[in-house]
């Protein structure tokens, strides 16, 4: 019996799709901490396959306490890495599967949270740590450019797929989720990731600044403009229109003001944030076709067959582009990156249409609308080549490696 404790930054995709796996097993013990779990609760996931594990909100003062005197074997993180002393082993699992590559300053921080968790920095070979992969690209990538021991890299492919694949609910048991009309019209979700501070990546400088972001920027008005010729076509079609964005504090107040402003006044429009609405499962179910400026989303998208469309943030001959990050839960920075630095996977190896502008985005989703068989082709040879095993039982690899870690000699 392995007593494994869940850490998530969300309980969303892949490690939501393990955390029910484990909770099924007989021979786990199993506890799990997220931030907002009274919203959680709420969700039709929660409803639909309701956790018997205790499930503790991670803002809570006595969840500390509560996970310490769990004396987990392991504990199982994504992004947000846990305070040491929870567990003696720490499984790593990424946040999804992109294209965005981790900064410099990002990997300092991971390498030095991991020795101060494991006791060894995770470029050595350690007995207390193992790290999930998606498949040979990714874990390449993980040895070659983050330096991750290979003893350390398990390729187990992607667990949310498992519900991708084997959803509990189905699009109709979902009418009463959204505002917008998701059983009558196609609906198109526009996923916008939060790292370019817009739709489109700002060129910059050649050197490296960092400043605040608590001062709002002027909004770009290409962003005004895409949001505003995203409505008309989709109007045009007779689709609805699903915005699904990261949490509220990553986007600067000023884009949120302008993009509630321009959809508030269109029914077959909805603007949902990850924080309000944490079971996105529903919204790649409900959705024929996605857009987006190569959010990790994507990839779980890919998993339908369904048409994907490709904003390329970053022009082509574009040198230094602006990215954002979040060096702690309320704070953010700005800062200059080589163009070619920014990416893990080459940003035009994707598995659908790419655009550079509004206009081909616009041409690109026309075409996905008239046409939804178009996604399965592209979507299935780009997860053939970087996803292994997308045959439902990855929760159940994922499981078999945990068992490996936990019998591995401290």
């Amino acid at each position: 019996m392995n007593r494994v404790l869940i850490w998530a930054t969300h309980l969303q995709t892949d490690i939501l799709a393990l955390a029910l796996h484990l909770d099924a097993c007989e021979d786990v013990e199993l506890m799990v901490v997220t931030p907002g779990v009274a919203t959680y609760l709420s969700e039709p996931i929660a409803k639909a396959r309701p956790l018997k594990a205790p499930l503790l909100d991670r803002d809570d003062r006595a969840t500390l306490a509560r996970a310490q005197a769990f004396f987990a074997d392991v504990v199982i993180a994504d992004n947000h890495l846990p305070p040491p002393g929870l567990a003696p082993r720490l499984f790593y699992m990424w946040h999804g599967l992109g294209w965005k590559a981790r900064g410099k300053i990002d990997l300092k921080v991971f390498y030095a949270r991991v020795k101060r968790l494991t006791g060894i920095d995770p470029r050595r070979p350690n007995p207390r740590f193992m790290a999930q992969c998606y498949g040979p690209p990714d874990r390449d990538w993980r040895i070659d450019n983050w330096g991750l021991a290979p003893e350390n890299c398990a390729m187990i492919g992607m667990t949310f797929s498992d519900l991708l694949l084997d959803p509990p609910y189905d699009r109709a048991s979902l009418a009463g989720h959204y505002r917008i009309d998701t059983q009558t019209r196609p609906t198109v979700l526009l996923s916008i990731t939060w790292h370019y501070g817009g739709i489109f990546a700002q060129a910059g400088s050649a050197g490296r600044t960092l400043k605040g972001l608590a001062k709002d920027d002027t909004i770009d008005p290409a962003n005004l403009d895409f949001l505003q010729r995203m409505i008309e076509t989709v109007q045009a079609k007779g689709a609805n229109l699903l915005i699904c964005l990261h949490e509220r504090k990553r986007f600067e107040a000023g884009f949120i003001s302008a993009l509630e402003q321009v959809t508030a006044p269109h029914d077959f429009v909805e603007l949902r944030f990850k924080d309000e609405h944490p079971d996105n499962l529903t919204d790649l179910l409900v959705a024929d076709v996605m857009i987006s400026n190569l959010s990790s989303f994507l990839t779980y998208f890919y998993v339908l067959r369904r048409p994907a469309v490709h904003i390329l943030p970053v022009a082509r001959g574009m040198k230094t582009i602006e990215r954002r990050l979040m060096l702690t839960r309320r704070f953010g920075i700005r800062l200059w990156s080589r163009a070619e630095a920014a990416w893990m996977n080459d940003p035009t190896d994707v598995g659908g249409a790419v655009a550079e502008n509004t206009v081909e985005a616009m041409r690109a989703l026309e075409m996905a609308l008239d046409n939804p068989r178009i996604g399965a082709e592209p979507t299935g040879e780009w997860l053939d080549r970087h996803v292994t095993g997308m045959d439902g039982h990855t929760a159940a690899r994922f499981k078999l490696a945990i068992d490996e870690l936990c019998t591995t000699p401290l």
